[in-house]
């Protein structure tokens, strides 16, 4: 019994401590859907799917932006992410993820592809936090 109360303490616990990485895809729909044919919902979903792995295993936090160029044959090239990182493996882990989704690309010609990504917690910001000083600071 013992045994079995300590591992439900310990799965708790864990579990209360392994939160998942919001991912947060922000592109114009237009551009997307000339070189996704699937629409920006799916393109959105696929993404953020592909990169969840990724997020939750380097923690990362913050807003990125991921530029890339589709050929006329739907091939991905120029791939890159801003901010410049620091660690390598993280934008090599996230370009690797992207290019996952290579089959789904289709184009007539070449198109330049800006997307907006925003990694977050389920974390309370500032503006949701119990005030428990008098003078409102």
């Amino acid at each position: 019994m013992k045994k079995i109360l300590s591992i439900v303490a310990i799965m708790s616990f864990a579990s209360a401590f392994s939160q998942q990485t919001k991912i947060d895809v922000k592109a114009d729909k237009d551009q997307i859907e000339k070189v996704y044919p699937n629409g920006l919902d799916k393109f959105k979903q696929d993404l953020a799917g592909n990169l969840q792995y990724t997020a939750n295993a380097y923690q990362v936090l913050g807003d990125f932006k991921l530029d890339f160029s589709v050929d006329e044959k739907g091939n991905i090239s120029n791939v890159k992410i801003y901010p410049e990182i620091f660690d390598l493996t993280f934008e090599r882990e996230v370009k690797r993820d992207f290019s996952r989704m290579k089959k789904q690309f289709t184009s007539g010609k070449k198109e330049n592809v800006s997307v907006g990504l925003s990694f977050s917690r389920g974390y309370k910001s500032f503006d949701d936090r119990v005030n428990l000083t008098a003078d409102n600071r």
